[in-house]
């Protein structure tokens, strides 16, 4: 959660940045568009899913194994159940956190420092929804993982919350979530690029990674990574798209650059 709280602070300080020192206009070739209203709405949102998740996890009881009505494994995920990896375990932390810097690259370039706001709004906005929402799913299935069911566990054993925790997979979420909003801001700001299909094949790849790892650990199976996938890969490619067109045309706008500012007002 300290991450998400991070993105918080980030998230509030960027919308409560001066108009001045965001300078964007309609008229200004650019690859993302930014609307106080649309913006406050979308980061209320996030942030409250991420509350609302929060709480929702908290609130998952421990449980005996013995008072755990356990049901029966789809075919497609029982080889889950053979794994048991804390070598892949580790692994899958740090393919984790190489997905979420994957975004840092795209200050590498000029157009990349020169978007960065708008940048590091819909970077914030995208983590935090999709954290919270992969809690509020998690919390709503309370699927056991799979080393719940090794028939060596004692009955008596304590069943934490976490332990029903595997749909879906939340380092696989925020692994495609990052990296498939990596790919897609890289292909706005340069969209005719050679680099790009090795951009995606990364941003795609690494969550892939990252869930194929989370199966071995013996954390998920095959269909909460799936799912994990889906979701964080949805919202780190629409997040961008949704902010492609300016919210409406705007009568007056402020920009600066380096030689003093324009102020521009329009009559129809």
């Amino acid at each position: 959660m300290r991450f998400i709280v991070h993105l918080l602070i980030l998230l509030v300080l960027l919308l409560s940045a001066p108009l001045s020192l965001v300078g964007q206009t309609v008229e200004a070739r650019q690859p993302y568009y930014l609307g106080l209203k649309r913006d406050l709405l979308y980061g209320a949102g996030a942030a409250g899913s991420v509350v609302l998740g929060k709480v929702l996890r908290e609130r998952t009881p421990d449980i005996v194994l013995a008072d755990l009505r356990l049901n029966s494994i789809p075919d497609f995920d029982q080889v889950a159940t053979q794994f048991s990896s804390p070598t892949a375990r580790n692994w899958s932390d740090h393919s984790l956190y190489a997905s979420a810097a994957l975004p840092g690259l795209l200050l590498l370039s000029p157009a990349g420092r020169k978007h960065a706001f708008s940048i590091g709004v819909l970077f914030a906005e995208t983590m935090l929804l999709n954290q919270g929402l992969t809690d509020i799913i998690k919390s709503s299935a309370k699927r056991p993982r799979p080393y719940v069911f090794d028939e060596n566990l004692p009955p008596e054993t304590v069943i934490k919350g976490n332990d029903r925790a595997a749909f879906l997979s939340g380092h696989t979420s925020t692994s495609a979530a990052a990296g498939y909003f990596f790919a897609r801001a890289f292909a706005d700001l340069h969209p005719n690029s050679n680099l790009r299909p090795f951009v995606w094949g990364l941003g795609a790849g690494l969550p892939a990674l990252t869930g194929y790892l989370r199966i071995r650990a013996g954390q998920h199976y095959p269909s909460d990574v799936l799912a994990g996938y889906v979701l964080g890969g949805v919202i780190g490619y629409l997040l961008p798209a949704l902010h492609r067109r300016p919210t409406r045309k705007r009568r007056l706008a402020l920009t600066l650059n380096g030689a003093g500012g324009r102020l521009v007002y329009r009559l129809q």
